[in-house]
């Protein structure tokens, strides 16, 4: 007798864990990020993501966009990639470089829906205030790198730091000041719980590119000449 039971369809298979989060360093040209990650979706980008615990439990509470965090040390980047995969996360990439050529160099112009600082190294010594990350040329690549309406958010615990970021972040004629969701503000690193519990309390402030201000398009646009 001929069976008519309907087939079944089979199931079909989990999608497998990336092998690896950590993206293959390309210094000489700008990141495509329809190519690094599963689906297309807003990009977010932390510099200097130190153990990923920023990043990792941000991206878990928000699989419709993508993040990548970028640090320079092997063995937090390799924590990152390691908790990352475990939880399964699949809207998060990390690079190893350099922050600032990574901004500079790497980042195309308007693509980025939000980037995120959090306690840059404050250089506290006046003499060496010259090297800290986030001054007046930085702020310039920040707003370069951010789709119009994009957020820019920082955060520290040094008094002549936090002067500094929101003195060059509301000089930037691209930016305007804006506060911080109730949300991303709960989701702390665990550096700063660590001196928060020591009654430190954590500087933060947020800009938003202007919507209707013009895009600027580095020279050569492609190809990166250092």
């Amino acid at each position: 007798m001929e069976d008519l039971t309907p087939p079944v369809a089979p199931t079909p298979p989990a999608m497998p864990a990336a092998e690896t989060l950590i993206l293959p360093p390309d210094i000489l040209n700008r990141i495509d990020f329809a190519s690094c990650f599963p689906s297309i979706q807003p990009v977010e980008l932390e510099l200097g993501a130190g153990d990923g615990s920023f990043l990792l439990r941000y991206s878990a509470l928000h699989p419709e966009r993508n993040f990548l965090g970028v640090e320079r040390l092997l063995g937090r980047l390799r924590k990152i990639d390691r908790k990352g995969r475990r939880l399964g996360l699949t809207n998060l990439r990390a690079l190893r470089l350099e922050a600032a050529y990574v901004l500079e160099w790497m980042i195309p112009p308007a693509s980025l829906s939000a980037l995120h600082v959090y306690f840059p190294d404050p250089w506290p010594k006046r003499r060496h205030w010259k090297r800290r990350l986030i001054n007046e040329r930085f702020t310039g690549l920040v707003a370069r790198a951010l789709r119009p309406g994009g957020r820019f958010y920082v955060r520290t615990d040094d008094a002549s730091y936090f002067e500094q970021m929101t003195e060059v972040g509301n000089g930037q004629a691209l930016f305007q000041p804006v506060a911080e969701p109730a949300e991303l503000l709960a989701v702390i690193t665990d550096f700063e719980a660590d001196f928060n519990r020591d009654g430190i309390a954590t500087r933060h402030a947020a800009w938003e590119r202007k919507p209707n201000a013009p895009v600027q398009h580095p020279s050569p646009e492609a190809r990166i000449a250092p």
